[in-house]
């Protein structure tokens, strides 16, 4: 059935929630923000920690919430450049790979 010109397609609308439905969801969004600092630390702690396989993506997850997912930086109209360098610990020769 197609829709009618200047009518809405859900004339009544949301249901209306309970006073139980109510509470629910706003013990849920305490529960939430609560924990919204201590899931960020970890994801601080996971992002300095050399080594761990989920550092670029603790890393990236940390600057697309500070600056979007698309956000340019740009100072006096130039890209800013990022340049990956291999880092040698003088404490350990042994390393090969270089990627402490």
């Amino acid at each position: 059935m197609p829709f009618q010109k200047g009518q809405s397609g859900n004339s009544s609308g949301r249901p209306k929630q309970t006073p139980e439905q109510k509470g629910q969801n706003a013990l849920f969004k305490s529960l939430i923000k609560q924990a919204t600092v201590p899931a960020l630390q970890g994801v601080i702690e996971i992002a300095g920690e050399i080594g761990n396989k989920d550092r670029l993506a603790a890393c990236r997850y940390i600057i697309d919430k500070a600056y979007g997912a698309n956000a340019v930086f740009v100072t006096n109209d130039e890209p800013i450049t990022i340049n990956i360098v291999r880092h040698i610990s003088n404490d350990d020769e042994t390393d090969d790979d270089g990627w402490d």
